[in-house]
């Protein structure tokens, strides 16, 4: 996590203090809030204690791999207490596992935004409802709603260690859609965010960006490109000289950075070299006080610390399991840069845990005990109180060794799983469950954090990418992990083909569609879930490898055998993808227009938008008047994207379309104003270096040259990478000899 230093100047009308504090914004801290909470309504103490024992009986069942229970169990809080605010979790619980177990983005975007009403009095959580919605939109490639979404988190809790994660989604969304510049901008943002808690203690995460904004009324009265400096020492011995610049349009504001990354000091690199438990001592010199002093320093106190994250793997130490097999080694790793205290191989002490599933008369005796001493009372729905009981029993701890990798601050070990009851010995039985627990003592919180990560012993093989033949008992479970498979397979699959890296991306569709035909005999027999998802998994391989016509039928299959499916949209969508591609505009307006149609769906934004860009492309073929006649529809199209679907991600493109049809009108004025509405409001939407080029174009036509030319450098700054740039530059260069 990054933090950012605020040197802050104050005044007070009622008694004299000194003019100048240094106060220190954490991105990752609320503001103190000093409202007082409603008093709750009569029975909601009662009922939040009651759905709390419920969502805890949800979690065991999912520690013993009864998911589908689990799931049951959430959702029967959420029916059962519709006004405890214990139903927030379950809904969270619900979405966390719709969207990264099972994939279901659309399911899991609905109990996100359950999540994230106002009604819910935790910020944050409603914070992370919110980032894991836009989350969910970039799953599903709807770009422009991730950018909503996440500009919304920023907005909305700044001071939330959220906003990192939604700078890093805007930052991937931008890299995805070719936006490099912006996404670039996007991911050096990462860690930004502003608090205004003064009473927690000053940390910074090792390897994050170390942000310093100064506040200064007398930064007003400096020349525009004056630089205002900071010194960062550690107590390791780096020392780094940071330039502040000015933010925006606030005179006395400026803001100034510094990575900060796990290693030996080099001072004056432009690179911050910290290790576990370092500090950094952050100086500005105050010019001139208010109390009319001069050259008077301000210090702030900075502690380098490290969120621990730890993972059960596979061999490589780059995908985490969920199940261990016996008589295979068993891979554990631990990030934690608060270890790393030199330039030495440092160790990292941890604990392996066994358990196994209680007895049935364990249970019942655990619950005679509960009864009896009062800890156990019945709910008042009357659920069955076996619920409250952890269904898991612990057998055996074991301490483990992790030794620093070649990696700062990464600590690994390979421990066999043997098949047995011994004591002190990684040892265990099918069905049983393994856990890696490790005390994170300092990390950005105030207290120290127990982490865990957890798998189910089974007997067997795993396979990495590839399927092979596994003893796996669980045919369902087979099933999921090689839809997984193809998932990854095809995922790898498109990054090549982003960089240009054909052949090998057919290679990886090829494995991909083997995995899924494997199945697909197996998924039919099984049916109901499963089926959907493998029709789904094999249009998109279909689709990426360009076979248009297998990736039609399959769509169309989908719709027939599951026509409530929450893939419906997404299919006809592709459908109409597949029409485009072929220039069979007409059909693929057909398709657009049904989705927007779709009352609950996404895509309906996305539907008009595409509907619209195919009347454009039908125009730009079309001769004469026809083509003038097509346009006029494509205008309207556009409007209707804002008129109707003010909430899509495709707003900023359809305004960005709309100003282009003015500029070739000729009605200048009009365009520069949707040009300045676009970027103001939208700074994530398409075309934005074609906005900047015509928006200058129209400057220059209106007789504003000096702001054309100011428009024509932002886009050459700005998106270097841009096809029209070199001509921007041309344009520039000419204001510039001319004068302007």
């Amino acid at each position: 996590m990054s933090t950012i230093l605020s040197f802050t100047r104050i005044r007070s009308a009622s008694i004299r203090v000194h003019p100048w504090f240094l106060l220190l914004f954490l991105f990752y801290t609320a503001p103190a809030t000093f409202a007082q909470e409603p008093k709750p309504e009569r029975g909601s103490i009662i009922e939040d204690r009651a759905a709390r024992k419920l969502l805890q009986a949800g979690d065991a069942r999912l520690e013993i791999g009864e998911n589908e229970k689990s799931l049951e169990i959430w959702e029967s809080v959420v029916e059962r207490y519709p006004r405890s605010a214990i139903r927030f979790e379950a809904h969270i619980r619900l979405a966390d596992h719709l969207q990264k177990e099972i994939r279901d983005f659309d399911k899991a975007r609905a109990h996100y935004a359950a999540a994230s009403i106002e009604e819910n009095p935790d910020d944050e959580q409603r914070a992370y409802a919110f980032l894991n919605t836009g989350a969910c939109f970039y799953e599903g490639g709807n770009y422009g709603k991730c950018f909503t979404i996440m500009r919304d988190v920023i907005e909305k809790f700044p001071a939330s260690p959220r906003v990192n994660e939604a700078y890093y989604y805007i930052g991937l969304g931008h890299f995805k859609l070719g936006h490099y510049s912006r996404a670039i901008d996007a991911l050096e943002k990462v860690g930004t965010a502003v608090s205004t808690d003064d009473s927690k203690t000053e940390k910074i995460e090792a390897g994050k960006r170390l942000y310093i904004k100064i506040d200064d009324l007398d930064f007003a009265i400096l020349p525009p490109d004056a630089k205002i400096e900071v010194t960062c020492t550690t107590t390791t011995g780096d020392t780094e000289t940071i330039s502040c610049d000015p933010i925006g349009r606030h005179p006395s504001l400026t803001l100034g950075s510094v990575t900060t990354v796990l290693g030996s000091p080099e001072p004056g690199n432009g690179i911050l070299e910290v290790r576990g438990g370092d500090s950094v001592s952050v100086t500005y010199t105050d010019a001139f006080t208010a109390g009319k002093k001069f050259d008077q320093k301000r210090i702030r106190e900075v502690i380098v610390v490290g969120n621990a994250i730890i993972h059960i793997t596979d061999g490589s130490y780059k995908q985490p399991l969920q199940a261990a097999v016996l008589g295979k080694p068993l891979h554990l790793q631990i990030a934690d840069a608060d270890l790393d205290t030199s330039a030495g191989t440092e160790t990292l002490e941890a604990t392996l845990q066994i358990f196994r599933p209680k007895t049935a008369d364990e249970i019942d005796d655990e619950l005679a005990k509960g009864v009896a001493s009062g800890e156990l009372t019945e709910s008042p729905d009357g659920e069955d109180m076996k619920t409250q009981i952890n269904p898991l029993l612990l057998v055996r701890s074991v301490p483990v060794s992790l030794k620093e990798s070649e990696t700062s601050g990464l600590f690994r070990t390979s421990i066999p799983l043997r098949l047995g009851t011994s004591e002190g010995a990684v040892s265990g039985q099918p069905g049983q469950t393994i856990r890696l627990a490790y005390l994170d003592e300092s990390n950005l919180t105030d207290s120290p954090i127990l982490r865990l990560a957890q798998a189910r012993i089974i007997e067997g093989n795993l396979g990495e990418m590839r399927v092979t033949r596994t003893d796996i008992s669980d045919e369902e479970l087979r099933l999921k992990t090689s839809l997984r498979t193809a998932f990854a397979l095809t995922e790898v699959g498109n990054h090549y083909k982003e960089f240009g890296l054909n052949a090998k991306a057919d290679l990886k569709y090829a494995e991909a569609l083997d995995v899924c035909e494997n199945i697909l005999g197996k998924s039919q027999a099984t049916g109901g879930k499963l089926l959907e998802e493998t029709y789904v998994q094999l249009w998109r391989i279909y689709f990426a490898m360009d076979q248009l016509d297998l990736a039609l039928g399959m769509s169309r299959r989908l719709l027939a055998e599951f026509p409530t499916s929450s893939f419906v949209d997404e299919a006809m969508i592709q459908q109409a993808h597949v029409e485009r591609k072929r220039e069979n505009f007409t059909r693929a307006i057909s398709l657009y227009s049904a989705i927007t149609k779709l009352p609950d769906s996404p895509l309906r934004g996305e539907g008009q938008f595409f509907a619209a860009e195919c009347y454009e492309a039908m125009a730009l073929k079309a001769p004469g008047k026809q083509s003038e006649q097509l346009f006029e529809k494509a205008f309207l199209e556009y409007s209707k994207v804002y008129e109707q679907f003010p909430d899509s991600g495709r707003v900023g493109d359809a305004v960005a379309k709309m100003a282009a049809f003015y500029y070739q009108k000729k009605d200048y004025a009009r365009a520069v104003d949707v040009f300045e509405n676009v970027l103001a409001d939208y700074p994530d939407a398409n075309f934005l270096d074609v906005i900047l080029f015509n928006y200058g174009r129209c400057l220059y036509k209106l007789d504003r040259k000096p702001e054309a030319r100011r428009r024509f450098e932002q886009l050459i700054n700005d998106y270097p990478e841009s096809e029209i740039a070199p001509e921007a530059n041309k344009i520039a260069k000419a204001l510039t000899t001319a004068g302007f």
